[in-house]
Order: structure tokens, then C-alpha cells, then sequence
């Protein structure tokens, strides 16, 4: 049976009212997510590991307790795998809204939710959760921007970035999605990503020193700079080291 039809079936012991199953369009998605439409209500499915599945179900308890807009999360254990499922959140991504066109005030009063809810996150004790597996590129960006800019570690989300971040109707954030990126992390990380994605949506990052007192915009346009040029490097290096690795193969 392939993956998916198993997926269908688990949503269905679920849910017995489902009535239809769609898988999302959405780019760079990790894990298999589904949308199931029952007959009175609408339900978010995602697939994953053991270890990711209650990672999540402890960060979003913990985010309720702390009055933090996020999914509320519950976990099945369907054997080989986990399924975590939550209410469908209404709404767009702030990803989705950029491209539509959100600017101005109402963009510049999005970016200060997002670091009054980063900051409110930070603050919250941390209660020995482990951190979910990180893929080793990760892991190497997140070493660099650490030795670059050291900074205490707190409860801090390392991704959130805007299709990361969903808004209501009146452009205010509803909830923060991903919750595998929460953990214990160094600030700096989470404000590196915050940034980075900003600047990829044209935004002027110098105006969050007006919206968080804790981020140093020049330090971190500095680190962006030195990163963007040691993917570069990498990029190339990499990929002459495979085509003299082909040759050899090749030779042989």
C-alpha cells in the first residue's frame, strides 16, 4: 500500500466524519501534511517521527500555558509513524500577504508582533525539552552565526520566517506554525532568520532597531553578507570536488 493511502486511512480512524482529504500546495514542506474537511469542522494532519511528534506536543502545551497563538496540537500513534493534528487555522500566510501586496504600517506592525512574540518566548522557563534531529547543513549555519554573534540560549523559535507565520483577517499574527524549530537556541539564530527572510521580501531591516531593542541590525547584515559568500564558495567548491570525484570514477 503506498504511503499516502496509508495516511488517508489513519486520517479516516481520526476522523470518521472526513469528508474529503487534500494535500497542500505548499513548497519545501518536510513532512506529509494533509487538510481533512470533516462535516463541521476542518482539521490540519501531519505526519512525522516519534521524537518530532511529541517535541511538538510539549512546545504547544507549554505556548497555551503562555498565552502564545500557536497549534494546539494532538498526537496519534499509528505505529510506524506519528500523526499530530490540530484545528485548521484561518487565515493567510504572511508569505501570502507580502505577495499580495502587505506594506507600509500595517507590514512594520506585523514585524513587532512577531518580536513581542519572540521576546515573550524567550522568556518562558525552559523545561528540558530536546531538540528535534537538525540536518547537518543546519547545524553548520546555525555553529557560524553562533561563533559570530554569541548570545544566551532561551526557549526561541529558529525559523520563522513568513510562510512560517499566519495572519488573520486584519493583518495580525494568529499563530506561529513549525514548532519542530522550537527549542533551546541561541537568540542570535532566531533573529538571523527573522531578518534574512525580511530582506528577501524587500523589507528595510533597519527599522527593526525601532521595533526590538535586543537586535543589532549592523552586526547581523554583517553576518548575512559573510554567509551569502561562504554559500557561494561552498556551492562551487562542492560541486568542482564532484565533477573531479565523476572523473575518477570514470578513469577507473
Amino acid at each position: 500500500m503506498r504511503t499516502q493511502d496509508k495516511h488517508f486511512l489513519t486520517i479516516k480512524q481520526i476522523y470518521p466524519d472526513v469528508i474529503s482529504v487534500v494535500k497542500p500546495l505548499t513548497l519545501g514542506l518536510v513532512h506529509d501534511v494533509y487538510i481533512a474537511e470533516c462535516e463541521n469542522s476542518k482539521h490540519v494532519c501531519r505526519f512525522s517521527k516519534e521524537i518530532v511528534a511529541k517535541h511538538n506536543l510539549q512546545i504547544s502545551n507549554i505556548l497555551k500555558e503562555y498565552n502564545i497563538n500557536a497549534p494546539r496540537i494532538t498526537i496519534h500513534d499509528c505505529g510506524e509513524y506519528y500523526c499530530e493534528t490540530y484545528p485548521f487555522i484561518p487565515g493567510k500566510t504572511m508569505h501570502e500577504r507580502l505577495l499580495e501586496g502587505l506594506t507600509g504600517d500595517k507590514l512594520d506592525n506585523v514585524y513587532k508582533q512577531i518580536f513581542d512574540i519572540s521576546y515573550k518566548m524567550e522568556n518562558i522557563p525552559y523545561n528540558n525539552i530536546s531538540k528535534t534531529p537538525i540536518p547537518f547543513v543546519s547545524k553548520c549555519i546555525r555553529s557560524i552565526i553562533s561563533v559570530l554573534n554569541p548570545s544566551k540560549q532561551k526557549l526561541c523559535h529558529s525559523d520563522l520566517h513568513a510562510k512560517n507565520i499566519i495572519l488573520d483577517e486584519n493583518d495580525n499574527v494568529s499563530a506561529i506554525l513549525d514548532l519542530d524549530a522550537i527549542s533551546l537556541e541561541q537568540i542570535s539564530v532566531a533573529h538571523f532568520i527573522i531578518m534574512k527572510d525580511a530582506q528577501t521580501y524587500g523589507y528595510d531591516v533597519n527599522k527593526f532597531n525601532g521595533l526590538s531593542k535586543e537586535i543589532n541590525v549592523n552586526h547581523l547584515l554583517f553576518q548575512i553578507k559573510l554567509l551569502s559568500t561562504v554559500a557561494k564558495i561552498y556551492k562551487r567548491v562542492l560541486s568542482e570536488s564532484a565533477r573531479k570525484q565523476l572523473l575518477k570514477i570514470r578513469v577507473k
